[in-house]
Formats: structure tokens, sequence, C-alpha cells
């Protein structure tokens, strides 16, 4: 069961990027897309109440919204296929579930590492050299392509808060890896774990999130950067570094935590 939702999930995950191509070429086509700024009625928000988004922004969100639904599937799958889920047995305080699973390889993380720094290049990157040199999207309806622009920034830059976070996740793992191979000391066990640490890098994995915010934050910065404006890249560029030092630092320290590489705990 769990390869089938995986296998759905990697299909679904696949169909979300086609549709950022697809809407790339849609934004592209040679007609009037002054429909886009069109004001359109939604449901949603507390109690399922109305507000009102533009047209472009309803297609924007089309691909996250497909990404949500394949980690639907994928979240579950992987941990079933690789591991199991179930409800928590320890007495301490901490999630009601929790997952085990088989820990990624290191080359098998580096070469996911990769494939979120090709689509940010490929996002976002290579549009604005593009743009930059009087190429696509420029020639195109000015309406739609400050959709291009955004459609770009939006998925490029959630590419590279991935790469980020996989950049972090890998100094995490290898640097638990060592302690383990030389019998460090400091690999505690749980019952001598920090409290602090164990809600922090454990059951919250706030150095993901860090990582995350980092790297997209890195990641958009080149859009200032070939628009000419190098204070803003600038900015972007000290606040991502100092989350992504931050991150790495709190990764170090995950054996503080008490618990093992492949676990992770939730509520529900």
């Amino acid at each position: 069961m769990g390869r089938v939702l995986l296998v759905i999930g990697i299909v679904i995950a696949v169909v979300a990027v086609a549709s950022v191509v697809v809407l790339m070429w849609y934004f592209s086509l040679p007609i009037d897309h002054g429909s886009l700024s069109n004001d359109t009625k939604v449901r949603g928000g507390l109690l399922l109440t109305e507000d009102t988004v533009s047209e472009g922004g309803v297609f924007l969100a089309i691909p996250a919204g497909i990404l949500l639904v394949a980690s639907c599937f994928l979240f579950p799958g992987y941990f079933m296929s690789r591991g199991r889920m179930g409800l928590s047995t320890s007495n301490r305080v901490g999630g009601s579930i929790v997952a085990n699973y088989a820990v990624v390889p290191a080359r098998t993380h580096v070469l996911w590492l990769l494939v979120a720094v090709l689509f940010w290049i490929l996002l976002l990157v290579v549009p604005l050299i593009s743009a930059g040199a009087g190429g696509w999207p420029m020639g195109v309806e000015s309406d739609a392509r400050d959709y291009v622009f955004v459609l770009c920034g939006m998925y490029g830059g959630l590419a590279a808060g991935i790469a980020g976070l996989m950049a972090v996740s890998l100094v995490k793992k290898q640097h638990y890896l060592s302690m383990q191979r030389s019998n460090d000391p400091r690999l505690q066990g749980a019952e001598a774990a920090s409290p602090f640490w164990r809600w922090f890098s454990y059951r919250w994995r706030i150095d993901g999130w860090l990582a995350m915010i980092g790297g997209g934050l890195a990641g958009v910065s080149v859009i200032p950067a070939l628009l000419g404006s190098p204070l803003i890249c600038a900015i972007l560029l000290v606040i991502a570094l100092a989350l992504l030092v931050a991150a790495v630092a709190a990764a170090r320290q995950y054996w503080r935590a008490g618990e093992g590489l492949g676990s992770a705990e939730g509520f529900a």
C-alpha cells in the first residue's frame, strides 16, 4: 500500500511541475490577458467566508494546490514503504504519533539537493537572465508578463528553499553519523535528552524551517540583483546567510535531542 501511495504522490508531483510549465506557456500566448486582473470570489478562511482574488492569482496557486495534494500521498507513502508509523508508547511528554523510517543514503540526498538547485536555476535564474537580455518573457503582454515573473519567483523561490532545507538536513545527518561512527560519548540516551533541543530540533524541526526560509530568500535575491537593485539583493542575502548559519548551528546540536535519525513525532 505504501508503494502505491508513493507512486501516486510522485505522479501528482510531476503534474504539479508540469502545471508550472503550462502556466508559463499560457501567460506567453499572444492573446488578451486583461481578464487576469479581474476579481473572482472564492470561499475560504475563517468560517468559509467569501473573499476576492484576481483570476491570475487563482492560476498562480494551482501548482501549489497540486503539490499539497501530492504531499498527502508522498509522506504517508514514504513512511509506510520505508518504515512504520503508530501511536507513541513513551511515557515522556511528546507527540501522540511516532514514525520511524529508513534514512536516505547521503548520495541520494545529494542527488535530490542537486535536483532542487536545478529547478531553481530553470524556474528563476534562466528566465531572469533571458529577460535581462531582452528575450522571453519581455515580449509577452505586460499584464501576463507580471504573472510570469511572479510565477517564476514563487516556485523558483520554493525550489531554493527546498535546496536550503536539504543542504542543512545533509549537514545534520553527516554530523550525527560521524558522531555515531566515532562512538562520541555525547550521544546520550533519551532520558538524558535536553527538553529544549528535543522540542526545537526533533519535534518541530525549527532548524529545517530556518534553512528553508534562508534558502528561499537566497534564491529570490537574484531578482533584485538582475533588476539593478544591489542594496535589496544585499539585504536579502544577509538575512538569508544569518538564517542558514543559525540553521546549521542548530542542526549540529541535534544529538542533544536524545533521538536518533529517521524518527519523527506528531499530534493527531
